[in-house]
Order: structure tokens, then sequence, then C-alpha cells
């Protein structure tokens, strides 16, 4: 849970017992786990389709956005995709048009997302970050992938780094069944 963590990380920078360059790591850390944090406004990036055409974030119109960043052909992504593609609550949010997918890959191998594109429902928006700004800029923390963030018709982060349990556990207490 980033939420204690940062404390941790904040004792850590105050330390005088830690040389300078000790804490650099623990400032790092602090740095990614201040972004997009649950209940501040998620950032927003562009994205580019496998047609060409782009979009962002910030453009999707809907109750909720799923923001899952993945590599394809990774094992754990494969198994999020299958866990997504068999959560009742999020295919009746998206029929409804309450909820958006979007699916963001994040590196530069770009052949081998467009071997994978068919794995993905083509109710989801499926795109890359064709300038590498979510990875360069460490716009989201990616040390686990796949990343799920649930977020709100504002773009306001609901779950950061959550497992598809806990997504469709917050969906069904809110009512969206």
């Amino acid at each position: 849970n980033e939420e204690f963590y940062i404390p941790v990380l904040d004792a850590m920078l105050a330390s005088p017992i830690l040389e300078e360059i000790e804490k650099v790591r623990p400032k790092a850390r602090r740095e990614l786990a201040q972004k997009n944090r649950i209940g501040t406004k998620a950032l927003n990036f562009n994205y580019t389709l496998a047609s060409g055409a782009q979009g962002s974030l910030y453009q999707q119109k809907s109750d909720y956005t799923l923001l899952f960043i993945n590599n394809p052909g990774c094992h754990a992504c494969t198994e999020t995709i299958e866990a997504l593609k068999n959560a009742p609550v999020i295919n009746q949010l998206l029929a409804q048009k309450k909820l958006i997918v979007l699916s963001i890959y994040p590196d530069e191998e770009l052949d081998e997302w467009k071997k994978h594109l068919n794995e993905f429902p083509k109710e989801w928006i499926n795109g890359y970050d064709k300038k590498f700004i979510i990875k360069e800029q460490q716009l989201y923390d990616l040390k686990a992938i796949p990343t799920l963030y649930l977020l709100n018709k504002d773009k306001t982060v609901l779950l950061k780094d959550a497992p598809v349990q806990a997504i469709e556990e917050y969906l069904l207490m809110k009512g969206e069944q």
C-alpha cells in the first residue's frame, strides 16, 4: 500500500543516519509514489492506434476508464486480459457504454504489439505510446507490468495498480452490476 509506504520513504529521506547517496533510491521511489495517487487526477497522455489515429486519456468520455498498461505476450498480461474478458461486471459496463478499457503498450517493439492485437477484445481501445512519454517521463509507475488503474469520469484515480478482482469488487460495491 503506497499510502503506508510514502511516510516510510519520508522518514528515510529525513534520517540523519543515511548518507545522501543512500537517499537517491528512496527519493526516486517517493516521486513515483506521488504520481497518480488515489483521489488525484490521473496524468494525461496521448496514444496511437494501429490505424495511426491518435487519442488521449482525457478524451475518453464514460463513467469509468480502466487504464491497462501492458506488454503483449507477457504471461501476467495474458492472464489479466483473460480475467478482464471473463469479468461480468466489466463486460456489462462496456456494453452499457459506462466503462472504457484503454489498453496501452508503453514500449518500443511495435511489431510484437501488432502480432498480439487479436488477443484484445474489439470493444477495448488498444493503443501504444508512440513517443514513449509514459516510460521516459515516468508518468505512471511501471515497476510491475501489467498495471491497472480505475478512473472515474473526471479521470480521478479510484484504484491504482489494482488486481482485476479488486476492480470488479469496487464496481460491484458501487452498484454497477
